[in-house]
C-alpha cells in the first residue's frame, strides 16, 4: 500500500477554494504549506523510483531508503542495482558510490536530472521553495478526479534541456505529498513514490555522514 510520505516538498501555493463550511486545505497559501513542513522534525522512508525513457523497452526501477531532520539534514541512497549516496550536513553536500565494497566518491560531472533534484530537496522539506533560484513554482489547484499539485519549471533555459518540469501532487494529510514526478526532455519520466514512512523518530547523527 502505497504510504503518503510527509516529504513536504511543494511549492508555495495556493489551493482551490476550500467548500463552504470546510476546514481550509493546509497547502492554501505559502505560510500554511510552511507551517506543515515546520510540523515534520524527521522523516524515514524506502522509496521506489521507476524511470521510463522512449527507447527502453522496460522502465528502470531503482529502489532506497531516504532520511530527513530538520533543518536541513538529509540521506538520500540508493540500494539496487547500483549502490549511491547523497548525504547533506551543515550545508555539505556529498555524493557517493560504492565500488568493490567501498564508498568513494562521485567524480562524476554529468549533469543528471536527479542530481539536480537531490540539491534542491532540503529547500523543498523545510518549505522554504522561494529561496530556490533553480526551479519557478506554479499552482495547478484542485479538479475533479485530480488533486491539487505543483509544477516547478527551471528558471535556467539551459536547465530547461535537462528537465522539463516537476510535479509535485499533494495529499490530504498536512505535510504530505502523493507523488512526485520529474519530466525530463525527451520524453524521460522518472516517478517516485514512497512506502513504510515514519516521522518524527530519533536519527542518529552517523545517519547524516559519509560512510568511513
Amino acid at each position: 500500500m502505497r504510504i503518503r510520505i510527509a516529504f513536504a516538498l511543494g511549492c508555495l501555493l495556493l489551493a482551490a477554494p476550500p467548500a463552504r463550511g470546510a476546514e481550509p486545505a493546509w497547502y492554501q497559501d505559502w505560510n500554511s504549506i510552511r507551517r506543515a513542513a515546520a510540523g515534520i522534525k524527521t522523516i524515514e522512508a524506502s522509496f521506489v523510483q521507476t524511470r521510463t525513457l522512449k527507447i527502453l523497452s522496460h522502465p528502470l526501477v531503482s529502489r532506497g531508503i531516504m532520511a530527513y531532520r530538520r533543518p536541513n539534514e538529509l540521506r538520500w541512497e540508493y540500494r539496487s542495482p547500483l549502490q549511491t549516496l547523497l548525504v547533506v550536513r551543515a550545508g555539505n553536500l556529498r555524493r557517493l558510490i560504492k565500488h568493490g565494497g567501498v564508498w568513494v566518491a562521485d567524480a562524476s560531472a554529468k549533469l543528471e536530472a536527479m542530481k539536480i533534484v537531490l540539491g534542491e530537496i532540503n529547500l523543498w522539506l523545510d518549505g522554504n521553495f522561494s529561496s530556490s533560484r533553480t526551479f519557478r513554482p506554479e499552482l495547478r489547484p484542485a479538479q475533479p478526479g485530480q488533486p491539487a499539485r505543483v509544477e516547478l519549471h527551471p528558471v535556467d533555459p539551459s536547465l530547461g534541456k535537462i528537465i522539463s518540469r516537476i510535479i509535485i501532487t499533494f495529499a490530504e494529510r498536512p505535510g504530505t505529498v502523493n507523488a512526485i514526478d520529474i519530466l525530463e526532455e525527451g520524453e524521460g519520466v522518472t516517478h517516485i513514490t514512497f512506502e513504510d514512512a515514519q516521522f518524527d523518530r530519533a536519527i542518529p547523527d552517523e545517519q547524516f555522514e559519509p560512510p568511513r
